[in-house]
């Protein structure tokens, strides 16, 4: 028979425990409106993408419109009158001047130049508070044109709609909810841990992960929340997933169940086989040791995967040679050709 072999060897293993995690997304939840009114149009649908900016919803502006109109005619108003203390005040000015031009003259009467200083304050302060008017009134515009402009519900952030709470015709309140939005492109990982395995996992320790159909992805540890849940006795963790080209973000979605391997013990060199060798017989397993060119069956015993690995708790040793390649064919005993790579 020929046969593809390979030498048994001692590998770095560490030990990990799984830990059933989901993906988080870092921005999700209700976009709100911020203008009271009835909902005129809806152009997004559930799980439409959009980005920033980009509407979801319009409320009526008729109402508003008409705040507006009724705005800046406060305002040209507030203008007027302005511009009416403004020259009244510069008319009363004038006539003050005057009357300190008679000083020393016999027209000149003292209680007529108080009178006119009195009034000249009197219109200088009116001329104050219609300029506070005035400012009121642009203000009470701007706030008006404002509202226009938030009648137009706009999504915070590039996503997708993951819900709607209103149709066309519902009359929504400031700070109602509209649509919700998720960001799929801003992923985390979350995993409660057990307090008693912390110590093994700082901020910064690199951590495998396991989604979808066999996908394994590296992730680092970014944050471990301060707040343990008493009935369990673990700790949120979050983790930021290295995610490459080859993983489509659009296929990922919150709440997403993933498994992250969380290393419960130092480093250690263990003896592993390769995957290729092994051979499944119902409950356990075995692989084919080759000794003085013959093919001889050996049960083993397997720990934990590593990579395109087996770790072995018994039955084979460091240095043993064993069949990857063309093994599912052996029989005990069987003579066999070694293929070189």
């Amino acid at each position: 028979a020929r046969i593809f072999v390979e030498t048994v060897y001692k590998s770095k293993v560490t030990e990990f425990m799984p830990i059933i995690g989901r993906f988080v997304a870092l921005q999700y939840g209700a976009v709100a409106a911020r203008v009271k009114g009835t909902v005129a149009n809806i152009p997004v649908k559930v799980g439409t993408r959009v980005k920033m900016q980009d509407v979801l919803a319009k409320l009526d502006v008729g109402r508003l419109n008409i705040a507006k109109a009724l705005a800046r005619a406060k305002l040209k108003e507030a203008e007027g009158s302005l511009r009416a203390a403004r020259a009244q005040l510069k008319l009363t000015g004038e006539e003050l001047r005057r009357q300190k031009k008679l000083k020393g003259s016999a027209a000149f009467s003292k209680a007529r130049l108080t009178d006119k200083r009195n009034e000249y304050a009197k219109f200088e302060s009116q001329v104050a508070e219609k300029e506070a008017v005035v400012l009121s009134a642009k203000a009470n515009l701007q706030m008006a044109e404002i509202d226009i402009k938030h009648a137009e519900i706009r999504a915070p952030y590039d996503g997708v709609v993951a819900e709607r709470h209103v149709s066309i015709g519902n009359f929504v309140r400031v700070g109602d909810a509209v649509i919700t939005l998720v960001d799929d492109s801003n992923l985390e990982v979350e995993a409660n841990v057990p307090q008693s395995r912390l110590s093994s996992i700082i901020p910064g320790t690199r951590v495998r992960f396991h989604f979808g159909k066999g996908s394994v992805r590296d992730a680092v540890v970014r944050a471990i929340v301060p707040a343990e849940d008493s009935p369990t006795r673990t700790r949120s963790v979050r983790f930021v997933p290295d995610l490459t080209d080859r993983v489509s973000r659009r296929s990922l979605a919150a709440n997403q169940s993933v498994t992250v391997e969380i290393p419960i013990a130092e480093e250690k060199d263990m003896t592993t086989v390769h995957k290729d060798a092994v051979i499944v017989n119902g409950q356990s397993y075995f692989v084919y040791v080759i000794e003085d060119g013959k093919a001889w069956r050996r049960n083993i015993v397997l720990g934990q995967a590593v990579a395109d690995r087996f770790v072995i708790i018994s039955g084979l040793k460091s240095g043993e040679i064993v069949a990857t390649k063309g093994n599912e064919k052996l029989k005990p005993g069987k003579n066999v050709k070694i293929v070189k790579n």
